[in-house]
């Protein structure tokens, strides 16, 4: 009846769901029902438009998270090769070393700059997103690796829109202008020459702004959504922490997390080959409801479960410890200093930036 596979002449083409496109901006801009509806169907499976696996149960992420010699961190080897594509045996030492700048000391001095930092930017109608989170996490990422004020000027004139490859080549020209780099190779011990010192003072950096700007960035919005939960932070300052785990689980930094496999590997009941591209959506698996009950509510009662926001295994977050540091220093700043602070825009007007892999305002005034 019908010629070949010509969907011009086969009624019943209509009705075929075209193959998902996570990167489509309609969904982009809220891809968490579009994660609930594939993962009811199956936690592991094939997306035909990509061409990669995607994980989406929270059980199997995490599994996927904790097998780092099969599901590889290889597709940041653009980002950086030594520490966050690199995988074992080479990450371990890289890791202790870079676990160095990250001691209870060093911990201490960089929350200090940032509640030095969120003190000076309050007052009058301000944008949380440039004027406050980026600017909080500036400051600590230019102590972090030792940028001085013209440095950190000219990385600020980069536009929103510059092509990553030439944020990667100025954040590597300036890497020589850091006190970082030097200590890197000294403390490397001969293990880590320039060309590794700059991939690692570009990690840290983006690791240190983009990674914390948004989780502060939300934490307020939430705020601002949510008026019961901000009575219960005025009340008891105790659950703020509550309140920052709720906002990266439901929030992540970045929603997936790309891998490679080295190896056949099994998630589940599902088979995946070697050499596939792999998504590993932290986005979903934080809201799968067989782990959180009423998921996609911000709840200050959770148990301790630990979200997946920053990662799992050996290649989660070093700095995670700091960022949290720092979003609670943002968050009680501004609790303290600007209680009644208020949204200056509707929040439903708010400009977000979507991609496949991430989703956060552009921008959000405030009138504090």
């Amino acid at each position: 009846m019908f010629q070949g596979r010509d969907a011009r002449l086969n009624p019943f083409s209509f009705f075929r769901r075209p193959p998902l496109d996570l990167s489509d901006h309609r969904i982009a801009r809220d891809p968490f029902p579009h994660y609930a509806r594939l993962r009811r169907k199956r936690s592991v499976q094939w997306l035909r438009h990509h061409g990669a696996w995607i994980v989406l149960g929270y059980d199997d992420v995490k599994a996927a998270l904790e097998q780092p010699e099969v599901f590889s961190n290889r597709p940041y080897s653009d980002m950086d090769a030594v520490l966050l594509a690199a995988d074992p045996p080479r990450h371990r030492p890289v890791r202790t070393l870079i676990s160095r700048y990250f001691s209870a000391s060093e911990l201490a001095r960089l929350t200090k700059v940032a509640e030095d930092s969120a003190r000076g930017r309050l007052g009058g109608e301000i944008d949380i997103v440039k004027g406050y989170g980026y600017a909080i996490s500036r400051d600590v990422g230019a102590a972090i690796i030792g940028w001085d004020d013209a440095v950190v000027s000219e990385i600020d004139r980069l536009e929103e829109a510059t092509p990553l490859p030439t944020v990667l080549a100025t954040l590597d020209r300036l890497a020589d202008r850091s006190t970082l780099m030097a200590q890197l190779i000294s403390d490397g011990g001969g293990t880590i020459g320039p060309g590794e010192a700059r991939s690692l003072v570009r990690l840290l950096w983006l690791a240190a702004t983009t990674t914390t700007e948004r989780v502060i960035s939300r934490g307020i919005l939430r705020l601002l959504e949510e008026p019961r939960v901000r009575e219960a932070l005025m009340a008891d300052r105790t659950v703020l922490p509550a309140f920052i785990e709720e906002v990266l689980r439901l929030h992540p930094p970045e929603h997936i997390l790309p891998r490679s496999t080295t190896a056949r590997a099994r998630l589940g009941s599902v088979e995946i080959p070697a050499g596939s591209s792999v998504y590993l959506c932290v986005g979903a698996a934080n809201r799968d409801p067989t782990i959180y009950p009423s998921p996609d509510e911000l709840r200050l009662d959770r148990s301790a479960r630990r979200q997946l926001a920053f990662g799992g295994g050996i290649h989660s977050c070093v700095g995670a410890p700091l960022a949290r540091r720092v979003v609670a220093a943002a968050l009680n700043t501004l609790l303290d200093r600007a209680p009644a602070f208020e949204a200056a825009e509707p929040l439903s007007e708010i400009d977000y930036f979507h991609t496949m892999t991430a989703l956060s305002p552009r921008r959000l005034r405030v009138r504090t």
